[in-house]
Formats: structure tokens, sequence, C-alpha cells
């Protein structure tokens, strides 16, 4: 049985009260960092109650900030000329897709052939989409959003993430 408790992913970096003044783009980078850091440590896990425990974890992640982002991040850019909207349709797609994953993930039993061949899926699928955020997404919105405007969308994003963590745990318990 593993003796580390699993981490809290439920607590979005954007929820620390620090972020509240950051560029939107700083808060979607600590996110990313922090997912991939949770789908690492559940790649490791060899208890299975501690690898469904950070699986849950993780999920709530994932769909917060999926949520907000669409919500504040997405819609931000909607209807604005230029800005590139067919890539976004496979952003909320691939959103979709790891969520479903990783309810697969928390039907396959931890250690097993299914278990790590669904754990690197959703690791390559992750890591394309950030991948793509971080050069196409980050330089839309640096290319319509001056620093101030970028700072108001970081508060919402954080004010959505909050609610929407909230509710997340509030539908667990």
């Amino acid at each position: 049985m593993s003796t580390n408790p699993a981490p809290r992913y439920d607590q979005l970096p954007a929820n620390d009260g620090g972020g509240l003044q950051e560029d939107v783009r700083d808060q979607l980078r600590r996110d990313h960092d922090l997912a991939l850091a949770g789908l690492e440590a559940l790649r490791g896990e060899k208890d299975q109650a501690q690898a469904e425990k950070r699986l849950r974890a993780l999920r709530q992640l994932w769909m917060v900030h999926a949520l907000a982002e669409e919500t504040v991040v997405y819609r931000a850019l909607e209807g604005l000329p230029h800005a590139g909207n067919g890539r976004a349709d496979e952003r909320f797609i691939e959103h979709e897709l790891v969520g479903g994953l990783f309810d697969r993930l928390a039907t396959a039993r931890c250690g097993s052939l299914e278990w790590n061949a669904r754990i690197n899926v959703v690791r390559d699928i992750m890591a394309r989409h950030m991948e793509s955020e971080h050069q196409e997404l980050f330089a839309q919105l640096a290319g319509r959003f001056d620093a101030q405007q970028l700072r108001e969308m970081g508060e919402r994003f954080a004010s959505a993430s909050q609610k929407l963590a909230m509710l997340e745990r509030a539908k667990a318990a």
C-alpha cells in the first residue's frame, strides 16, 4: 500500500487566491502542468485505492479546467474576426475525449495493460492539446487582448474555476 497521500488536484492553481491578478495564460499553463503531473503520479501508482483516489481528483481538475476554459477563454475568442475557431472545435472535442477516457480508466484495474494503455492515450491527447494551446491559442489571446484584458480574463477564469470546483466537490460528496 502506498504511504504517500494522493495530492489534492481539485485545488486548481487558479483557486489559490494569488492567481487573481495574473494573465489567464499563466493560469492555464499552471493548470496544464498540474494535470500532467497528476497523470504521471497516477501512472506510477501501484495501490488500487490510491489510484482510484488520484484518478477522481485528476478527473475533477480536468473537468473544472476544461469547463472554465471553454466558458471564459474560448468564448472570448468567439465571433472575433480571424479567430481561427476551426481549431477551437477540436479543443472542445479533446476536452470531451479526455473526460471520457478518465471515465473508462475508472473501470480498469490499476497497473493492467488496459490501464497503462489508456493512461498513455490520455497523456498523448493532453500533451497535443496543451501544445496547441500554448502555440496557437496563447498567440491568439496575445494578438487580440491587451495585458489588462488578459488579467481581467484571468480573474473571470479564476472565478469560474472556483465555482466549478465547488460544484464538482458537491457532486462528489
